[in-house]
């Protein structure tokens, strides 16, 4: 790092280092924001629009690195040509560049813990560049290294997508609360809101069910290193729910890995479940909506979510969500108004609150009224004003409360 450091002082001229602007210059340093799909992809994703959005209201600069992404994954809806770059995997040329942008920048935004080793050097440089970093889930909440953690304690704040991972920073790193702030991740500004909730018919012919089926549906990576999501739980259960609802199905959605995808098919087996549980696999973006308008409820009794975007994307098309009570789903379902939290570790919860789901037909107007109370609490425009906030004064309002309720 110090030779990496030597080469940018080389090539940077110092009057770089004290350029000011009359707007906000503002660098986001990402490892992936469009070649992937996940959860932290469409954070940064959303993260970017807003940038764009200011930018176009000549509120800031913006300019958004990505280490593995190349330029032409770039996605034109969420920002221009000029304001983002992909480094294809090319390490010391994006920390390289991520230094000498740094430098230029006002305030420098992080979108992952593994990046933090970039803003060591800026920090020394200059000790009152804003620095903010995003905390999602389990890629914080592990151990971290002496340096990393050194450089957690001089970010001026750390912006938490749930009031969960808020409270894991604080625990396991001892972060001045003061130092942490809460912003719930938002709906994407693109996704494709339903206004007519028919259950698509080319995906009941595609598997094969018809009206009279009842259908869960769950999207989660299937991870041999990730068995924390619950819907292992959900094929245990099944013998007991068919029992009630000989008509049920359920669609487990989502890549997997070889380890765990033998791991599943295998307790499908034993439970004598091939007939009623598919596993369908990878889903495209622009199917994701019509797979929540085929299913009757979405259930992912996890125990170590971040926040879970799944859960709102789904509130958003007027599906009713079963979700865990022990991690950042509760932020998603803002402590249960927008669902039914569970214990994960409580198969008989998880079982009644199915059935007590299944047994109530849900009507169009419920599905309309569930959309909207969810864009009300994870729209797009009140994400863009907290970021706006915060790259202005340095605040997310309202302040951080660990005892916060939803």
């Amino acid at each position: 790092m110090k030779d990496l450091m030597i080469k940018v002082f080389m090539l940077t001229p110092p009057w770089l280092y004290t350029k000011l602007t009359m707007s906000v210059k503002v660098l986001f340093l990402t490892l992936r924001t469009f070649s992937l799909t996940g959860g932290i992809e469409k954070v940064c994703r959303s993260l970017s629009r807003v940038l764009y959005d200011l930018s176009e209201e000549e509120i800031i600069q913006s300019t958004v690195y990505s280490m593995y992404d190349k330029n032409t994954d770039r996605d034109s809806r969420y920002l221009s040509k000029n304001q983002f770059y992909g480094f294809n995997g090319n390490r010391e040329r994006f920390v390289m560049q991520s230094l000498v942008s740094g430098l230029k920048a006002n305030v420098i935004l992080l979108s992952h813990i593994h990046l933090i080793n970039i803003v060591y050097f800026i920090r020394k440089i200059h000790p009152h560049k804003k620095i903010y970093l995003l905390a999602h889930g389990v890629e914080i909440w592990r151990k971290l290294p002496k340096s990393k953690l050194k450089i957690l304690n001089q970010l001026d704040k750390i912006i938490c997508v749930s009031h969960f991972t808020a409270g894991k920073i604080m625990e396991m790193h001892h972060i001045p609360e003061d130092r942490i702030a809460v912003l719930n991740n938002c709906l994407d500004p693109f996704y494709h809101l339903p206004t007519e909730f028919e259950k698509p018919q080319r995906l009941l012919d595609r598997y094969h069910l018809d009206h009279k089926n009842l259908i869960l549906f769950s999207l989660s990576r299937l991870s041999s290193s990730e068995k924390y999501k619950g819907y292992d739980l959900t094929i245990k259960l099944f013998p007991q729910l068919l029992e009630k609802y000989p008509n049920l199905v359920y669609l487990l959605g989502g890549k997997w890995d070889a380890e765990e995808k033998k791991r599943l098919e295998d307790l499908i087996a034993k439970n004598q479940l091939q007939e009623y549980i598919r596993m369908v696999g990878f889903i495209d973006e622009t199917e994701l909506t019509e797979h929540f308008l085929l299913s009757d409820m979405f259930i992912l009794p996890s125990k170590k979510e971040g926040f879970g975007i799944v859960f709102i994307e789904a509130l958003a098309s007027g599906l009713r969500v079963i979700a865990g009570n022990k991690d950042g789903s509760v932020d998603a379902l803002k402590g249960g108004t927008l669902g039914i939290l569970v214990d994960p570790d409580n198969q008989e919860d998880i079982l009644t609150s199915i059935c007590n789901l299944l047994s109530q037909n849900q009507t169009d107007n419920e599905k309309k009224n569930l959309q909207k109370k969810c864009i009300e609490a994870f729209g797009y425009e009140p994400y863009l004003q907290s970021i706006k906030n915060l790259l202005l004064n340095g605040t997310i309002s309202p302040a951080f409360n660990i005892n916060q309720q939803q």
